[in-house]
């Protein structure tokens, strides 16, 4: 009989560790008690529906980093900007994904606040413009201007 213990690779106890830890952010979500964050937000001055962005656009931000980390090793951005070789350190742009993350969580949560005409403008200059900068940029030191 083989011993099981020669199976054991870093890979599968990074992807263990990185699901366990994903399973318990989603269990203190679901048992509340990760609700005096939101509450902290919200007595910093922050708005409900902002405090409320932040905190769900992170839990899923990290959500993401952990089980793509787990699965494969590497960061989302490292993952999807792989196949542009002259994007040096593309996990830089973790962040920006992460406040791109917070913006479309704020403009979906007050959808049923404003009108629509005010949402799109919001949602064309918070995500478009900026979107394309970034997106000039990075095309600009690969050198496809």
């Amino acid at each position: 009989m083989a011993d099981p213990w020669k199976s054991i690779s870093p890979e599968g106890v990074r992807a263990f560790t990185n699901g366990v830890g994903a399973t318990l952010l989603i269990w203190l979500l679901a048992e509340g008690h990760l609700e005096p964050v939101m509450s902290l937000l919200v007595a910093i001055g922050l708005s409900p529906a902002f405090s409320k962005a932040i905190f769900i656009s992170t839990i899923i931000f990290i959500l993401v980093v952990i089980l793509f980390f787990g699965l494969h090793g590497k960061m989302f951005t490292t993952l999807m900007l792989e196949h542009m070789p002259w994007v040096k350190n593309p996990d830089r742009f973790l962040v920006f994904f992460w406040l791109w993350a917070i913006a479309i969580a704020s403009c979906i949560l007050n959808v049923f606040e404003v009108n629509v005409l005010y949402q799109f403008v919001i949602l064309f200059f918070v995500f478009l413009i900026p979107s394309l900068f970034l997106g000039i940029k990075i095309q600009k030191v690969g050198g496809n201007d």
